[in-house]
């Protein structure tokens, strides 16, 4: 509880790749496992949002108040693999969402978790531009990359690094 109180608020929006390559146990399965243990740490202070993104990217959790656990297991039990990869157009709706949320003196924060298989969709320099003019405008990247043999570690690092934020393989 003391650490709870001591923690700014948040305003965490989850950028998850549900392409048709995260269909493999260590993948998206492993993603939601940890989304969940996340879930049972938030608190009313902190707010959540989910975009999903494959073919094409979508708000699948608006942004949610964190002690609204139910609606957001809810919701990442209905999360299914299947299509080709979009990133570029699922970083721009996370970036969005997050803008729109914004938390003055808090964590605002995208967090990417994805095989990094982008293959469709703006890529390369036009996302590391995006990350980080965000950047400076205080709404920070974490990737976490998933899976192993798919992910494009240099440009997932790349990613994190200009968006002032981390990248972590799982």
């Amino acid at each position: 509880k003391e650490l709870e109180r001591q923690r700014p608020a948040s305003n965490l929006v989850f950028l998850l790749d549900v392409s048709g390559s995260m269909d493999y146990a260590n993948k998206l399965p492993l993603v939601k496992q940890g989304m969940r243990l996340l879930t049972s740490q938030l608190t009313e202070n902190d707010r959540i949002a989910i975009v999903v993104y494959a073919g094409a990217a979508g708000l699948v959790l608006p942004t949610t108040l964190g002690d609204n656990r139910h609606r957001i297991l809810e919701v990442l039990d209905q999360l299914h693999a299947g299509g080709s990869t979009n990133g570029g157009q699922g970083i721009q709706l996370a970036y969005h969402v997050a803008e729109q949320n914004f938390v003055r003196g808090g964590v605002n924060r995208v967090i990417l978790c994805t095989d990094g298989d982008f293959n469709v969709g703006a890529t390369g320099s036009k996302l590391v531009r995006l990350a980080e003019q965000q950047a400076k405008r205080g709404v920070h990247l974490s990737v976490l990359g998933f899976g192993m043999g798919n992910h494009n570690d240099a440009m997932l690092e790349e990613l994190s690094n200009k968006a002032d934020g981390n990248y972590a393989f799982i």
